[in-house]
């Protein structure tokens, strides 16, 4: 059998794209946003940062740029997001792919 063949067929590149819904959501660390965050670092060193609570460009089941303490990502239906020190409020998870699409 050809090795050159062989190689073909068993060699494949596995494309990673990261997105929503592989985000790991945590209570925001101040405990006064009444939110949750995820963050994800790109390979060129890129930070961002999605969340949602009281006072963040976010809306909720609760309402416009409002928290709860029980928030969780399924009560939230547009997130504030900052990448590379920019703040873009009320992203839908939509939205959120394409960020990372265009920044992988």
């Amino acid at each position: 059998m050809d090795t050159a063949f062989f190689f073909r067929i068993f060699t494949y590149k596995t494309i990673r794209v990261m997105a929503f819904k592989n985000l790991v959501f945590i209570d925001h660390p101040n405990k006064a946003a009444n939110g949750i965050m995820a963050k994800y670092r790109f390979n060129n060193g890129k930070e961002i940062s999605v969340v949602a609570g009281d006072n963040l460009y976010c809306t909720t089941k609760f309402g416009l740029r409002k928290g709860n303490h029980l928030l969780t990502e399924g009560d939230v239906s547009k997130f504030e997001v900052m990448i590379g020190g920019d703040v873009i409020g009320w992203q839908t998870r939509k939205d959120i792919d394409q960020i990372f699409k265009d920044n992988e």
